[in-house]
């Protein structure tokens, strides 16, 4: 039974990493650095490109063997770094938006029930000053006869009309 494409591509990057450099893992490009599974390539390849062209580039997607220049290897090893370290950053950044999201759903819900919150208090206040200002007049009106009630009630009482303590006052 003869090996398809797939299957001899699947055997031959078997043991590629990512931070390996790969012959032709695009078609426009000689060698790159592999920056996610090659299988993921190869499945990408089986299901997106065109059938015509699968064979030759599965065929020619391959681990590089040979000694590559020492600055091409240091530049591969610190893009692998900092694409760890951009990954890692991401994550941070999707999980504090998705905090930041959350938070901004609960401020829009607490806004919402503020702002009804303090137009009923609003309300509550504007009865409590008019009731307020109800009862001082009602109170000034009725004076005379809070003072007649007040001498029958309260006879040796030293209220001179401001303070029960009228000489520590003076």
């Amino acid at each position: 039974m003869p090996v398809t494409a797939e299957a001899a591509a699947r055997a031959a990057l078997a043991d590629v990493k990512v931070g390996d450099w790969v012959w032709h893992l695009h078609h426009g490009v000689l060698c790159e650095l592999l920056t996610e599974p090659a299988a993921n390539r190869i499945d990408y390849i089986v299901s997106s490109k065109p059938k015509k062209g699968q064979a030759t580039r599965l065929r020619l997607i391959r681990a590089i063997r040979g000694e590559l220049p020492e600055a091409l290897v240091k530049a591969g090893a610190a893009y692998v770094k900092a694409q760890d370290a951009y990954a890692k950053a991401q994550d941070a950044y999707d999980k504090a938006w998705a905090a930041y999201d959350k938070a901004w759903v609960a401020y829009v819900k607490a806004r919402a029930a503020y702002v009804k919150a303090r137009a009923a208090y609003d309300k509550a206040r504007e009865a409590y000053d008019k009731a307020w200002a109800a009862t001082g007049k009602a109170q000034d009106a009725a004076q005379p006869a809070l003072t007649a009630l007040h001498a029958i009630e309260c006879p040796k009482c030293p209220w001179d009309g401001r303070t029960i303590f009228p000489k520590e006052n003076r």
